[in-house]
């Protein structure tokens, strides 16, 4: 009795889009393989172990209504080795850091953060906040367009103050979200990423990395590989691509899987349509210049993230403390910090040696806590050209015609990332399961 053989599928990137559309076909009986052009698999989700401290590279913030991904996790037999993290923040103004619970609305109303008018500006718009949380969804983007047509900051100046921009708005955007202005971001990604924070988070002691590098573990991927082009042949597409020493390679596979960032994928894919090319090439991204420090002891603060105002911190705009989030996250009462940069940081810094840039992180911390410095006893510094997308307003539209031209694109390449709703890890690995199942829908028709 004649068998089918099983499909060959190539994927094109390692981070979360990329390894959980390679889990997803590998689970259904395609022969996966992964290629990653840097030396370590997970993307912008990886944690990465450094002198005895774990690092976050990246994202860093799980929330709750992540669902799928906590069906994956549990999936991967790894639930016990998450829980629920510290939702408590921190909003520095005027020298005093006030804190409140992420996930319970009424210590917002509470905080002496904002003034009598702002709360009750925020109670006035509440109402239309809750109303319009019914348009802001992963995966459907035609519901929202009244709230693309705004800027995050022309929202909040309708329906806020100028005092909630200042000290909620502006650093919650530029400092824990999308490192970028406010001025920059559509009105329906700040409030979608404001109900995403504003809610209980999970995590891991050991890191949100601890997923990617999971599903790294189970799947075949071919890492320090350089892939140069992914076409169409007669029969399936064909991967040009070069190993660590230089060797040119090209190979057939029934299907690909193109996961990179948006302003990556034309470069690869030569038989893209001139308007999709147009389109991913325009995508903009935020930069990010992630310094991590870890410090021989924790500074005094309970929040698990501060947030600092423009005003009186010009450089940096949000500190993590990872040591807050999870018990067991560092160990021996050190702390671990990451320091967010605002955009001039970034800029100004962003090609200086890592030396320079750490020394510039500490003076900028110790501004903040004065008992960092002569504390750090490990440091490192990542470059993310592509960090996070900053749809500006209008943005919502143009993606609403790239997502309608796809079912008539090429059915053997699907696309995914973090680029096909609000930029998020949650989205990307959606939108790799997403390009899973349409590649599984093809094979089947073949």
């Amino acid at each position: 009795m004649a068998t089918t053989a099983p499909r060959t599928v190539v994927v094109v990137g390692a981070g979360i889009a990329g390894l959980t559309a390679a889990w997803r076909l590998q689970q259904q009986g395609a022969h996966v393989r992964v290629l990653e052009r840097a030396p370590e698999a997970g993307g912008r989700m990886r944690t990465v172990d450094h002198d005895g401290f774990r690092f976050e590279v990246g994202a860093s913030i799980l929330g709750q209504n992540y669902t799928g991904m906590r069906d994956l996790i549990t999936e991967l037999g790894l639930t016990n080795q998450y829980g629920p993290a510290n939702t408590l923040c921190g909003f520095q103004r005027d020298g005093i850091v006030h804190r409140f619970r992420a996930d319970t609305k009424s210590d917002l109303l509470r905080t002496r953060l904002l003034g009598l008018r702002t709360k009750l500006a925020v109670l006035r718009a509440l109402p239309t906040f809750i109303a319009q949380r019914a348009h802001l969804d992963w995966d459907t983007t035609h519901g929202n367009v009244a709230l693309d047509r705004l800027s995050a900051t022309q929202y909040a100046q309708r329906h806020l103050t100028q005092e909630a921009i200042d000290y909620l708005c502006e650093p919650l955007i530029g400092g824990g979200i999308v490192l970028a202005s406010p001025d920059d971001l559509t009105a329906a990604d700040m409030l979608f990423y404001a109900a995403k924070l504003l809610g209980p988070h999970f995590n891991s002691p050991q890191g949100v990395g601890l997923l990617t590098r999971t599903l790294a573990s189970r799947l075949p991927v071919e890492l320090n590989a350089e892939v140069e082009a992914v076409h169409r042949d007669s029969d399936g597409v064909r991967i040009t691509w070069r190993q660590a020493d230089g060797t040119s390679r090209s190979e057939h596979a029934d299907a690909a899987v193109v996961a990179v960032p948006a302003p990556r994928v034309s470069a690869l894919l030569p038989d893209l349509s001139d308007q999709d090319r147009t389109y991913l090439d325009a995508i903009p991204y935020s930069r990010a210049l992630v310094v991590s420090l870890g410090l021989e002891r924790a500074p005094d603060e309970k929040a698990f993230a501060l947030f600092l105002n423009r005003a009186t911190h010009p450089s940096v705009v949000g500190i993590e403390l990872h040591h807050n989030k999870i018990p067991g996250r560092v160990d021996d009462g050190r702390g671990l910090l990451t320091l967010h940069g605002r955009r001039e940081f970034t800029d100004r810094w962003w090609d200086a040696e890592d030396t320079t840039v750490v020394e510039q992180a500490v003076a900028a911390v110790s501004g903040v806590f004065p008992e960092v410095r002569g504390t750090v006893r490990s440091s490192l510094v990542t470059r993310h050209d592509h960090a996070l997308v900053v749809r500006p307003p209008g943005g919502y539209g143009p993606l609403r015609a790239f997502n309608a031209r796809r079912p008539r694109a090429d059915p053997a390449i699907q696309l995914a990332g973090d680029y096909f709703g609000p930029s998020s890890t949650y989205g990307a690995l959606r939108s790799g399961e997403h390009a899973a199942a349409r590649l599984l829908a093809h094979m089947a028709r073949r």
